[in-house]
């Protein structure tokens, strides 16, 4: 029943649990072990397709990553580019196609839900004074609404255009894997996102 859905923004809406996401190797080992050591209950969501990419791994045993931090993955002053678990790759590949557009994109993977750090997103905005957020889940009651939400309230005033939102397509997730494939977001529709933050200016 839970084919290839991503669930994350319902664990995100209770109380009490923390909920990460990561992206790279050294997210994985640096936030699980950040879990297993934290005495509040943590939901730890993996993406099965990042199972066949290969990242670094940190040798250190005792590398830990804090719960409640995202990290810059590529900085930039154009626009902010927010993303999760694989999306964060499709971020970093519309983030190169931008770059040949002359579009400087700032990536930011979150990897921490609950708690949010929505000061890393709001410095960013300070910055680039556009945001587009890029998540697999569907729109409505999505991870990425919240985060309008925090920046209509944060950093309003440094938004040059409304939030840009690239999530999965709002139906039942197909078993055909053609199918589930176009119901992902995919780099050309961050690509169409976050020029759309620059035509608002006309």
């Amino acid at each position: 029943a839970q084919h290839s859905q991503d669930y994350a923004a319902w664990y995100a809406q209770i109380p009490g649990l923390k909920v990460v996401q990561p992206y790279t190797a050294a997210d994985a080992k640096g936030l699980l072990k950040a879990a297993i050591r934290d005495p509040n209950p943590v939901i730890f969501l993996e993406n099965e397709i990042l199972y066949g990419q290969s990242f670094d791994v940190p040798e250190d045993p005792d590398f830990v990553l804090p719960i409640g931090r995202a990290k810059i993955e590529r900085p930039g002053k154009d626009v902010t580019i927010t993303a999760f678990s694989i999306m964060v790759g499709k971020a970093l590949a519309a983030a190169e196609e931008l770059a040949k557009q002359g579009i400087d994109a700032e990536v930011i993977n979150l990897r921490s839900l609950r708690p949010f750090d929505t000061e890393t997103v709001v410095n960013s905005v300070k910055k680039t004074n556009r945001l587009v957020s890029v998540e697999e889940g569907w729109a409505f009651g999505a991870m990425s609404s919240e985060l309008a939400a925090q920046m209509m309230e944060q950093a309003f005033d440094w938004l040059d255009a409304p939030v840009g939102r690239v999530t999965g397509a709002d139906l039942p997730m197909p078993y055909s894997k053609p199918l589930e494939q176009i119901a992902f977001p995919h780099e050309p529709q961050i690509v169409q996102a976050v020029l759309s933050t620059f035509r608002d200016l006309d």
